[in-house]
C-alpha cells in the first residue's frame, strides 16, 4: 500500500516548521527524520529503496533552502528595525526642530509687529507735526522741504506695511485653492469699480500659498491704476504638451514697455507702492509657480502663471 511513501509526507511539515524557527538549523531536523524514514523503510520493506534515499535527500534540501531563505528574511527584517529606529530618531530631531523653528518664528512675528506697531505710532506723530508745521510756515522753500519730508514719511510707512505682507508669505502651508472662486471674490470689491472680468478657467484650482488670492488682487489693481484705460480684464489657460498650465491674464490697457517687462517685478519699482507684482512673484514661488509679462505695450498688458503638472487640477474632475 506503499504506506512508507505516504506517511513520510508529514514530515514536510515538521521539517517546515523547524525551517520557520530554527533558521537552517533545520537541516538537523530534516537528518533526523530522513534517517527514521530509512529505518521504517527498511523494516516494512526489507530493502533501503533509492526512492526512499531520494526523499531523504529531499527533506535536506528543503530544511536547508528553507532555512537560508528565513535566515535571510530574518537578516533583512532586523536591516529594517535599524534603519526604522533611526529613521524615528531623525523624525523625532526633526519634530523638536520644527518645534523650536515655530517657537522661535512666533516670538519673531511678535517682535515685528510690536515694533511695526511703535513705528506706525511714531509715524503717524511725526505726520501731524509736520502738518502743523506746514500750517505755521510761509516760506516756500522750507515748505518744499517740509513736502518732502512728508514724503519720505509715507514711503517709510509703506515700506513697514510691506514687511507685514512679507512676513505672511510661507507662513501657512501650501493648499488647493479655486481660482475662478477666489476671482469672484475679488469682483465683489468695491474699489475694481466698472471693469468687467471675464472667467474662462473651468473650475481650475492651484495649489500654491494661502496668500493667492492677493496675487490676482494686485494684476487687478495694476490695472486698474496703471492701464489708463482698462475697460476688461480677462482670465484663460492653455495646456502645452508637457501638460504645463498657463493661466493667462489679460487687460485693454497701455501695457508694459518692452524694457520694463522684468524690472516691474524688482522690489521697489513702479508708481504707487513698488510691491505688489514683487510680492506675488515672491508668493507663486512657494510652489514652484512662476509669472512673466508678456503683453504688447500701447495694446494689452497680458501675465503668464506657469503652473507644473503637480501643482494644478480641475474641480469637476473631483
Amino acid at each position: 500500500m506503499k504506506i512508507s511513501i505516504v506517511y513520510s509526507h508529514f514530515y514536510y511539515l515538521i521539517i517546515v516548521v523547524a525551517g520557520l524557527w530554527y533558521g537552517k538549523k533545520a537541516i538537523y531536523v530534516a537528518l533526523f527524520f530522513g534517517l527514521l524514514l530509512l529505518v521504517n523503510s527498511y523494516i516494512i520493506t526489507g530493502i533501503l529503496s533509492p526512492d526512499s534515499l531520494i526523499r531523504v535527500c529531499m527533506f535536506c534540501v528543503v530544511g536547508f533552502v528553507l532555512g537560508l531563505i528565513v535566515e535571510q528574511m530574518n537578516c533583512y527584517r532586523n536591516v529594517l528595525v535599524e534603519q526604522n529606529n533611526e529613521l524615528q530618531k531623525i523624525n523625532n530631531q526633526l519634530r523638536d526642530s520644527q518645534k523650536s523653528f515655530e517657537t522661535a518664528n512666533k516670538k519673531l512675528n511678535l517682535l515685528s509687529s510690536i515694533t511695526r506697531h511703535d513705528i506706525n505710532n511714531q509715524l503717524m506723530v511725526l505726520l501731524s507735526y509736520i502738518e502743523l508745521s506746514r500750517e505755521k510756515i510761509r516760506d516756500s522753500v522750507i515748505l518744499n522741504m517740509v513736502a518732502k519730508e512728508e514724503a519720505a514719511a509715507h514711503t517709510i510707512m509703506r515700506q513697514i506695511q510691506f514687511t507685514k505682507s512679507y512676513q505672511d508669505i510661507g507662513v501657512h502651508a501650501p493648499q488647493w485653492q479655486n481660482v475662478p472662486e477666489i476671482i469672484s471674490q475679488i469682483q465683489k470689491n468695491d474699489t475694481i469699480g466698472a471693469i468687467e472680468i471675464s472667467i474662462r478657467l473651468n473650475g481650475l484650482e492651484i495649489y500654491a500659498d494661502p496668500l493667492l488670492e492677493k496675487v490676482f488682487f494686485n494684476l487687478i489693481d495694476n490695472s486698474r491704476r496703471h492701464g489708463e484705460r482698462v475697460t476688461s480684464i480677462s482670465f484663460s489657460f492653455i495646456t502645452n504638451d508637457k501638460n504645463i498650465v498657463t493661466l493667462i491674464y489679460e487687460d485693454n490697457g497701455t501695457g508694459v514697455q518692452d524694457t520694463d517687462k522684468e524690472r516691474i517685478f524688482e522690489k521697489g519699482f513702479g508708481k504707487n507702492t513698488g510691491f505688489g507684482l514683487f510680492l506675488s512673484r515672491e508668493i507663486l514661488a512657494i510652489t514652484e509657480l512662476s509669472i512673466k509679462e508678456t503683453g504688447i505695450y500701447g495694446k494689452c498688458a497680458r501675465f503668464e502663471i506657469l503652473i507644473p503638472l503637480e501643482k494644478y487640477r480641475f474641480a469637476h474632475y473631483h
